[in-house]
């Protein structure tokens, strides 16, 4: 079932959250003695089994006696779930936002000349992987496209051996801000 995506949390309407009692459930489920079988399952949310319920005569009687012992989970399951429509976790924490979208393209390729900027024109891979949130595999793409446009050029680091993207015309330059 397809639930909507939960509204961002404002404290202010925690206490707005609909929420279901135990007690009334049980009320409406004894209703059955004067012919309204099954209000304590629309009660919680259930419709079309409330539904069946009342047209069945709570399925003769048999499915009304069985849920005098489900009715707690009935309205715990519908209190949690709207709970979670409104973006509350069951202990009323704010549920975590959902993560960014990742750096990709042309402002993953801006990501890392500022970073090569920072860092006087040269900069690795692993420095590159260690400072901006994105794909690794993305990291290394961008890397390629800016040698393919000539706007760094490969070195090995004489001292450690390791390959560095050189961007001449960073080179020495701070970041300005």
């Amino acid at each position: 079932m397809n639930y909507p995506a939960p509204r961002p949390l404002d404290p202010s309407n925690l206490n707005s959250v609909p929420q279901r009692s135990v007690g009334i459930a049980y009320l409406l489920w004894l209703s059955c003695a004067f012919g309204f079988f099954g209000m304590h399952r629309i009660y919680s949310g259930k419709i079309g089994t409330g539904l069946l319920w009342f047209f069945t005569f709570g399925l003769l009687g048999i499915g009304q006696l069985i849920d005098l012992f489900l009715v707690p989970g009935m309205v715990e399951d519908f209190n949690f779930k709207q709970k979670v429509l409104a973006g509350v976790g069951s202990n009323s924490a704010a549920l975590p936002p959902p993560p960014a979208p990742q750096l990709t393209g042309q402002p993953l390729m801006r990501e890392i000349i500022k970073l090569a900027q920072r860092r006087q024109g040269v900069l690795t891979v692993p420095e590159a992987i260690a400072e901006i949130d994105a794909d690794i595999d993305e990291i290394e793409k961008a890397f390629q496209e800016l040698l393919k446009r000539n706007y760094a050029h490969l070195e090995n680091n004489v001292v450690s051996g390791a390959i560095e993207y050189r961007f001449s015309h960073l080179e020495g330059r701070q970041l300005e801000r």
